[in-house]
């Protein structure tokens, strides 16, 4: 125990003395530090730096290569259910598109000989005319040619119909000769090999969706389901099928769904079953 306590009581023992630095030694040290910052090598800025430069240009190229994409790549218009959105284009032309529908439209339209757009789903184009530049509507199943006029396109459930309300059009399909369209004619074109199909109606019962109304005149009613589906995601079934085949007249307005689907019952006189989003007909 006592060769335990013997270096603590060394240590205890020792003392140190308390001495303050001169002047003179206070005036070299602070010259010292002054002179060790002048003396010092600049630090590089970030930019400076070979590494940190390297990153730098390749986050500008791609920044900049993504600006020259965006400014390039065809203007994308899109609409959701229920939704009905009037664009004009470059050219002057304008393209009232049906809800969910969507249309891709070619840079420089109002520059290029042939102006092109994509459509799935509907629109109502009224095109403007320029020099003889043609327009062209490109569907999935068929192109449509025109000057200037006004027509009406769907694209939908794998077939394409165009409505001509004035002017003239000149519609092609991969099998198919190509027909020229006359004011109130209507032309269907399907995916499978068959001859487009021409028909005389009157333009108006086509086109009425740009007001929010629905022209009932001779339609069948699985035609107004189908429309319900593919423009407002509504799904409506009949327990009696017979109904579907069933040929309505009159106006239905489309401002409220729930309201149309309810004066549908009242022609139809049946009940109606909602199962969230969908309708049952009874």
């Amino acid at each position: 125990m006592e060769e335990q306590d013997q270096p603590q009581d060394y240590i205890k023992g020792i003392h140190f003395k308390e001495t303050s630095p001169s002047q003179a030694d206070l005036a070299r040290l602070r010259g010292r530090i002054w002179n060790d910052i002048r003396e010092s090598t600049p630090t590089k800025s970030w930019w400076n730096r070979p590494y940190y430069a390297i990153a730098a240009s390749l986050s500008l190229l791609v920044v900049s290569a993504s600006i020259a994409w965006w400014a390039m790549s065809p203007a994308h218009f899109h609409t959701a259910y229920g939704q009905i959105r009037k664009i004009t284009l470059e050219d002057g032309s304008v393209v009232t598109l049906n809800a969910n529908s969507d249309i891709r439209v070619a840079n420089n339209l109002a520059e290029s000989a042939v102006r092109e757009v994509w459509l799935e789903g509907e629109a109502y184009f009224d095109i403007a005319k320029r020099n003889g530049a043609k327009f062209i509507v490109h569907t999935p199943e068929a192109q449509v040619e025109v000057l200037g006029t006004e027509f009406n396109v769907m694209a939908r459930r794998q077939n394409t119909k165009v409505v001509l309300h004035e002017g003239k059009v000149k519609l092609h399909a991969a099998n198919a000769p190509a027909v020229v369209m006359k004011p109130g004619d209507m032309a269907t074109v399907t995916e499978r090999k068959e001859p487009i199909r021409l028909q005389s109606v009157r333009p108006e019962l086509y086109d009425s969706w740009k007001e929010s109304m629905v022209v009932l005149d001779g339609k069948p009613v699985v035609e107004i389901t189908q429309m319900l589906l593919d423009n407002y995601g509504i799904s409506v079934t009949f327990a009696d099928t017979n109904f579907l085949s069933k040929k309505l007249d009159g106006k239905l307005s489309l401002q409220s769904t729930d309201d149309f689907i309810t004066n549908l019952a009242t022609i139809l006189d049946l009940e109606i079953e909602k199962r969230g989003k969908d309708y049952v007909f009874r």
